[in-house]
């Protein structure tokens, strides 16, 4: 069968395909791939279902299933409900495999790395991990115009060729980009290869479109209100040139001056504990409105913090994230929620300095620092996941791997969270959200400051 013949237009394609919505990878699967196959083989097989048993090419057929007289790429891939009801994409898509000696010659064109930003035909299933594969259900499909990204998309492959231009291929971070990732991509968790500009080998990666990215797009598709997001052409490539432009009036300011400026209200006498998050929340927007605010905010993974530093630039607390659940440790660190949260998420931090040692309400805006996780990070962030799953799995609050109660050299732990949280150790066991909460250390943050 010759495929460019098969559809003339998009909207015979688009057309053709509605009729994919409502089957389980079963119904389609004429050629019988998911039979007798391992289970852990079957994800990559899915995508060979659809193109075998729906769109009819041949298995072994030389050409991918791409649309390509259409300029269109076919994508098969699954999405989750969380337990609030709202949707995302159960994974990133992994894309190409990054050559670094290839890419310090390469521009984001040459590359070729998203086919010059083609359509993506993309067919969504839901992951349910009661089911087999086979019975996963197909629910909708969604055409995505690459090219609207594409000025990030550029952003991001520069940033990853200049840390290979640098030599630090080895430190390379998914929290790196906003939509482009570099991820993992070796057999083993030992797998290492060269870099041009370092003897430091480094981890295999490849080109991905990241988790986060994936469940933008997926929420573009089901129409979640985005009531006043910007989607025209952005001059931001990055959520840190966001929050600074939002900020830039106000360096060498004080809390007190800023807060002032922007509700016209004094707070000398009884100076707010939140003040810093009151600033951010009035310039920036709460976490729940900044999807709203800027396209960017919907396809990344963001945090952005308060953090109160010294004079001499060393944090004066640690960093505290989200509540665990336990429930979130069901899984190994491979296919965890927080490995694939640590991968991707961006830290976004606000400092305000202390002047003279001055207290809350008077420490002066001096930065904003960008804050991501390189695989060394990665590899102690693990021993600690593991050490609550283990804690988990005996019901030992004594394994939990505390500030008083870790391993040497410990950077993420775990601490109560808020006033309420006197009792969380003992009530650990008790319910699936905890009051305890991840926390980084003051050292790693104060080594990401320095760079």
């Amino acid at each position: 069968m010759d495929k460019t013949m098969k559809f003339k237009t998009k909207e015979e394609l688009l057309e053709y395909t509605s009729h994919i919505v409502g089957k389980t990878f079963k119904e389609i699967d004429s050629e019988h791939l998911l039979e007798n196959e391992n289970p852990k083989r079957q994800k990559g097989l899915l995508g060979h279902v659809v193109e075998t048993g729906f769109y009819k090419y041949p298995r072994n057929s030389d050409s991918r299933a791409d649309f390509e007289e259409l300029d269109i790429e076919l994508k098969v891939t699954g999405y989750v409900k969380n337990k609030n009801g709202s949707l995302r994409a159960k994974e990133r898509l992994v894309l190409s495999k990054i050559d670094y000696n290839a890419i310090v010659d390469e521009t984001f064109e040459s590359s070729h790395v998203l086919g010059k930003c083609k359509n993506m035909l993309i067919i969504w299933y839901e992951y349910d991990k009661n089911k087999e594969a086979k019975d996963f259900l197909i629910t909708d499909y969604q055409l995505y115009d690459m090219n609207k990204d594409k000025d990030i998309f550029i952003n991001d492959f520069e940033i990853i060729k200049g840390k290979v231009l640098a030599g630090k291929a080895h430190e390379l971070s998914e929290g790196d980009t906003s939509y482009l990732g570099a991820c993992t991509k070796a057999r083993t968790s030992k797998d290492r290869t060269t870099q041009p500009f370092s003897d430091i080998l480094s981890k295999p990666r490849a080109y991905s479109l990241k988790n986060a990215y994936m469940t933008g797009i997926l929420r573009e598709n089901i129409k979640i209100p985005l009531k006043s997001l910007n989607s025209s052409k952005s001059k931001f490539k990055t959520v840190v040139e966001f929050v600074s432009h939002k900020l830039k009036p106000y360096f060498g300011k004080t809390q007190v001056e800023i807060l002032e400026d922007i509700t016209g209200k004094r707070y000398d006498e009884k100076i707010p504990k939140n003040i810093s998050k009151m600033i951010s929340d009035e310039l920036i927007g709460k976490d729940e409105e900044l999807t709203e605010k800027h396209e960017l905010f919907a396809k990344t993974n963001f945090i952005i913090k308060n953090l109160p530093v010294q004079e001499n630039g060393k944090p004066r607390e640690r960093m505290s994230f989200k509540t665990i659940s336990l429930s979130d440790f069901n899984d190994d660190w491979e296919d965890s929620y927080w490995k694939n949260y640590f991968e991707e998420t961006t830290l976004i931090v606000i400092c305000y300095k202390e002047v003279n040692r001055s207290k809350n309400g008077y420490r002066v805006l001096s930065d904003v620092k960008q804050i991501t996780f390189d695989e060394n990070d990665l590899e102690s962030f693990e021993k600690t996941y593991n050490q609550i799953k283990k804690a988990i799995e005996q019901k030992d609050i004594n394994l939990l791997p505390t500030s008083s109660n870790g391993f040497k050299n410990q950077l993420l732990e775990i601490a109560p969270k808020g006033i309420k949280g006197g009792d969380a150790y003992v009530n650990f066991f008790k319910r699936d959200k905890t009051k305890v909460a991840f926390m980084i250390s003051k050292k790693l943050l104060y080594k990401k400051f320095k760079g």
